[in-house]
């Protein structure tokens, strides 16, 4: 189980009080992957939401004619799985574990219960998880621009 240290230095938890920091760890979970082991492929079922402890992951789509798309490398402290773990539909990526890395993992089903019996915790949590969410979004906004304004010149 995470000390409450630990858990402070994630943006998700950041603005929890130790009490409600003790409820988190309480239903988290940790696992180890080597090396080049796959968390989940695109598609699987929903598998809660993970936060990075130690290691590095990629995430990754498949395109068209099955080539292998880099999207995001997540490093400490970094999510994934928040979008399966909110909205309970299969993942839209691929992880998979680029050198050993730690989890913290939260159920979906420990999530939603902790959620439901405690508001303030729910609110604090989705709100910066929607913050994170929206700062990736502008970054591939971005980007795409960028490479439409590319395209064009």
């Amino acid at each position: 189980m995470p000390t409450l240290a630990r858990l402070k230095k994630i943006s998700l938890f950041r603005d929890l009080t130790n009490d409600e920091l003790k409820k988190v760890s309480k239903i988290m979970k940790e696992s180890s992957f080597r090396k080049g082991a796959i968390i989940w492929d695109e598609g699987s079922p929903e598998q809660g939401l993970h936060i990075i402890d130690s290691g590095k992951v990629g995430i990754s789509r498949r395109t068209k004619d099955g080539n292998k798309q880099v999207l995001a490398v997540l490093k400490k402290d970094n999510f994934l799985g928040e979008l399966s773990c909110l909205d309970g539909r299969s993942h839209s990526a691929s992880a998979e574990a680029l050198m050993k890395t730690n989890l913290f993992i939260i159920r979906k089903a420990d999530m939603d219960r902790l959620l439901n019996k405690n508001p303030k915790i729910a609110y604090k949590i989705v709100r910066d998880m929607a913050i994170e969410i929206s700062h990736i979004l502008r970054n591939m906004n971005d980007k795409f621009i960028n490479m439409v304004d590319f395209l064009w010149d």
